[in-house]
C-alpha cells in the first residue's frame, strides 16, 4: 500500500475514532444529566414521604388521645352507677352518666374512628398509620428508591462511556502515530489503533444498550 494511500485511510479512521469519542462524552453526558434528574425526582419522593408519615403520625396520636379520653368518660359513667343509691343520688348519677356518656360518644363519633378499636379494647394505631400510608401512596409517589436505583445506573453508565473515551483517545493515539510514522511499524500502530477503535465501538454498544 502506498504511502500516501495508506495515510489516507489512517485519517479517515482517526476521524471515525473522534466521532466516536465524541458520541461517549455525549452519551456519558447524557446519562450525568439524567441522573441527577432521577436524584432530584427520589429526593422529592424522600421529602414527600417523610412530609406525609409526620403528618400521619400527628392525625393518628390525636386521635389516639381522643380515644383515651373516650375511655376515660366511658368508664366514668360506669362508675356512676349505683345500684344501691339512694333516690335523689340516683337521680343526680343518672345526669352525670348521660353526660358523661354523651362527651365519650361525642368523641367516637367525631374525633376517631371506632373501627380502630380492636376486640380487646385496644386502639389499633399502627392499622391507622397503614391505612393512612397507602391512601397517601395511592395519591402521590412516595417511593424514592427507584429513582435512586435508576440515577446508580445511569452514573455507571457514565462512568463507563467515561473508561470507554480514554480507550478511544488510546486509538486515536495510536492512529496518529501510524499517519507520522514512515516505517513499516506504521502498520502495527495501525493495527492497534483498529482495535482500540473496535472495543471503544464496542464499549459505547454496552454502555448505551446493556449498562
Amino acid at each position: 500500500m502506498k504511502h500516501e494511500t495508506f495515510k489516507s485511510y489512517v485519517a479517515v479512521l482517526v476521524a471515525v475514532v473522534t466521532v466516536l469519542g465524541a458520541t461517549a462524552a455525549c452519551l456519558a453526558s447524557v446519562a450525568v444529566s439524567s441522573a441527577s434528574d432521577a436524584d432530584f425526582l427520589g429526593l422529592d419522593a424522600s421529602i414527600r414521604a417523610q412530609k406525609a408519615d409526620i403528618i400521619n403520625h400527628v392525625y393518628a396520636f390525636e386521635h389516639y388521645r381522643a380515644y383515651t379520653d373516650y375511655v376515660r368518660y366511658d368508664e366514668y359513667g360506669r362508675l356512676l352507677y349505683d345500684p344501691n343509691a339512694d333516690e335523689e343520688t340516683d337521680l343526680r348519677n343518672g345526669a352525670l352518666q348521660r353526660e358523661a356518656w354523651g362527651v365519650a360518644s361525642g368523641l367516637s363519633s367525631v374525633f376517631f374512628s371506632p373501627r380502630y378499636i380492636n376486640p380487646d379494647g385496644q386502639y389499633d394505631l399502627e392499622r391507622e398509620l397503614q391505612e393512612a400510608w397507602a391512601q397517601d401512596s395511592q395519591n402521590e409517589d412516595l417511593n424514592p428508591t427507584p429513582y435512586f436505583a435508576e440515577s446508580d445506573q445511569l452514573r455507571a453508565r457514565s462512568s463507563f462511556l467515561t473508561a470507554d473515551m480514554i480507550v478511544l483517545a488510546i486509538s486515536f493515539w495510536f492512529l496518529t502515530v501510524a499517519q507520522a510514522t514512515e516505517k513499516k511499524i506504521k502498520y502495527f500502530w495501525a493495527g492497534l489503533g483498529i482495535l482500540f477503535a473496535l472495543a471503544g465501538i464496542l464499549g459505547i454498544i454496552i454502555g448505551r444498550f446493556l449498562i
